[in-house]
């Protein structure tokens, strides 16, 4: 079923009962922009003069357990400390909601939205007159904190709690390797590295899963950083936030030449691990398998992107060869340290 088909229903169905559990009304929501395959449908709203969210999940690999839990995870980090978007109670005094419809289970929540905007939104411009180490450094410090305080948290039960990294579809076998069976046996290669890699509480725990600056809002007036949508958070490796927040510094330094991208980066990163360290230690044995977990994001965007190896437009056709020859010829940091990676066409071959 498509994006739009689930928009349908949900706003026909759905979305009126979702409002009313969580004190507004429909008309009263504005839609968040989405994409196909999203996992959610996000809405705005506010009540009593508080900015809020209403998010709809429908996936079947989302369950109300599930949600449960990461509501749950996301308590316990407000309740020690971390500036989270917080879960808000139904007239219920559930913290998730199940609405059935079209043999779709529809769960929705509601959080109070975070003071500021995301960067992203802003342009990528930061506070005025504020050096962006600034923002570089309380973007680590936030990971850190959350890295830290994972270390003690317990899930409400073995039924109640997120899942091990492992159990997730992505992770269980390349769908595409009959077109790209070179890719498909590296693929097989990078799982087993995983499996064999220890688990310890000093590098392993319940991690974000996708901290990256879209996931984040800055309050401009003094930089602090409040998180949101924890819902792809799972049992993994710390080190695999710190490869997303890597690859979070691209945009800001892809139109550079390759020697000022190489500076970029390495100033970029040591301001992240400035403001972790502050907050979580992990060892330079933990940091120097880094370029191993880019390897693990590099392959999951071409898995993401390889639904569209038959599509005609060539812009996207371009992405999906550099992906692939990034990965076929093992070329590391996702090709950005790498003349393969033009400047000025960053996804055209030469």
């Amino acid at each position: 079923m498509t994006r739009d088909e689930i928009i349908q229903i949900c706003e026909q169905q759905v979305l009126a009962s979702a409002a009313a559990l969580f004190g507004t009304a429909s008309g009263q929501l504005g839609r968040f922009d989405g994409y196909e395959g999203c996992a959610n449908l996000v809405y705005q709203f506010e009540r009593e003069g508080q900015p809020r969210v209403l998010r709809i999940s429908h996936r079947a690999d989302r369950p109300v357990e599930q949600i449960q839990a990461e509501l749950h995870f996301v308590n316990y980090l407000a309740e020690h400390g971390l500036r989270v978007s917080t879960p808000i109670p139904s007239q219920n005094g559930n913290l998730a909601e199940v609405i059935p419809a079209q043999g779709i289970n529809f769960i929705a929540a509601s959080f109070v939205k975070g003071r500021g905007m995301r960067v992203p939104d802003n342009g990528y411009r930061y506070r005025e007159g504020v050096p962006i180490d600034e923002y570089f450094q309380n973007w680590g410090r936030v990971l850190g904190q959350m890295h830290r305080l994972t270390k003690s948290y317990q899930p409400l039960s073995q039924i109640i709690r997120r899942p091990e990294w492992h159990t997730w579809e992505c992770y269980n076998g390349f769908p595409y390797r009959e077109r790209l069976p070179i890719i498909g046996q590296k693929y097989d290669r990078l799982i087993a590295e995983l499996h064999a890699l220890p688990k310890d509480a000093d590098c392993y725990g319940l991690i974000h899963n996708d901290f990256n600056d879209g996931n984040f809002t800055v309050d401009y007036d003094n930089g602090d950083i409040t998180v949101f949508d924890f819902d792809d958070s799972c049992y993994f490796w710390f080190v695999y936030d710190l490869a997303c927040a890597w690859e979070g510094g691209i945009g800001r330094a892809m139109f550079l030449p390759l020697e000022e991208r190489r500076s970029f980066m390495e100033r970029y990163m040591e301001q992240i691990m400035q403001g972790y360290t502050r907050e979580n230690q992990l060892s330079g044995e933990w940091l120097a398998r880094l370029p191993l977990f880019l390897r693990l994001v590099q392959m999951q965007e071409l898995m993401h992107y390889a639904q569209y190896l038959d599509e005609p437009d060539e812009e996207l056709q371009a992405g999906l060869r550099y992906k692939i020859r990034c990965i076929e010829q093992d070329i590391p940091y996702l090709g950005f340290f790498d003349n393969i990676f033009d400047p000025e066409n960053p996804f055209l071959l030469d």
